[in-house]
Parts: C-alpha cells; sequence; structure tokens
C-alpha cells in the first residue's frame, strides 16, 4: 500500500531529474511538522519550475512526467500514489521566498522540503479566509515560531499583523 512517503519519493525524484527546480509542502499537510495537524484532503506543494522560454507558465511537462510514471490528474489535483497532490507554482515572491527557505524534514526516512512555519503563517494570512486564519492562529500559538522573522516577513510582503501585540 502507497503513504506519504511514497509521494515525498516523486517529489525528490521530479526535483533530482530537473522537472522542478525545488518544491515545498505547504498548506494545512505543512502543518504537521510543526503543530497539532489538522484535517486537510491534499497536498499542497510549491514548485519552482525550470526556466522557460514560453510566456505562460504550463504545468504540462511536469504532468506528463507523472503520467509517464502511471500518476494522472484529476481535476487540479494528480493522484501520486493514491494521494491528491495540487501542484502549485510560484505565484509571488513570497511563495518563491518560502520555498527558498523550506527546511529539510525526515518523514519515515525519506527527506521532505516543508515551508518554514513563519512562512506558513504568512502565506495562510496573505490568502485570507477563515479556515487559514484559523491554521496561521494555531500555528502562532503552538509552533516555535521566530516572532521577529515572522514580522520582518510580514512586513516585506506588506501582510498586517493580527497578533503584533503579542509579538
Amino acid at each position: 500500500m502507497a503513504s506519504l512517503p511514497d509521494v515525498f519519493r516523486v517529489l525528490n525524484d521530479m526535483r533530482s531529474e530537473g522537472i522542478i527546480e525545488n518544491y515545498a509542502l505547504g498548506g494545512a499537510m505543512a502543518v504537521l511538522f510543526y503543530a497539532e495537524p489538522t484535517r486537510t484532503y491534499d497536498l499542497d506543494v510549491f514548485v519552482i519550475l525550470p526556466p522557460s522560454d514560453r510566456p505562460i507558465v504550463t504545468l504540462t511537462p511536469v504532468y506528463a512526467w507523472l503520467r509517464a510514471r502511471g500518476f494522472e490528474a484529476h481535476a487540479e489535483h494528480v493522484l501520486i500514489h493514491g494521494v491528491p497532490v495540487q501542484l502549485i507554482p510560484a505565484y509571488n515572491d513570497l511563495v518563491a521566498e518560502a520555498i527558498a527557505a523550506a527546511r529539510d524534514h525526515d518523514y519515515d526516512d525519506v527527506a521532505v522540503r516543508v515551508c518554514p512555519p513563519e512562512h506558513l503563517i504568512a502565506l495562510a494570512l496573505q490568502a485570507g479566509g477563515g479556515k487559514r486564519r484559523e491554521r496561521a492562529h494555531q500555528l502562532f500559538e503552538t509552533a516555535d515560531i521566530d516572532r521577529t522573522l515572522l514580522d520582518q516577513i510580514m512586513q516585506r510582503h506588506g501582510i498586517p499583523g493580527p497578533w503584533s501585540h503579542d509579538a
């Protein structure tokens, strides 16, 4: 039976084979590495794609590589070993910074890159919505947060800090 480590191996293979330049887990699954897990349907993976001369960002080469290995796209997800994975190209400077700052974690003896908790908080607040604000608050309250770094990230990306009075 396939598991998350199998999915992480595929992500690492994509990186080592140059299909993507870099990646980092984001969203609710990334919270698992820093605080109490939250229920989620899918695995959000931020990716940096190789440089291209195309004017429009496309995941076609990534999907083709995955399809050649038996993983099919379903709506906005690719089912990798039965796990719905959403591959999200870095769409702004904060996401690119979060990928670059990603921490290497070990999950059942498989390396996986995960956005730092400070970036996860900033990403959740930037995206907005009640569920994301709740996740940001949970991380802020329970994870080992570098509050100075969080303030710097939020300021650099123009994100208002709802807990600045606690910092």
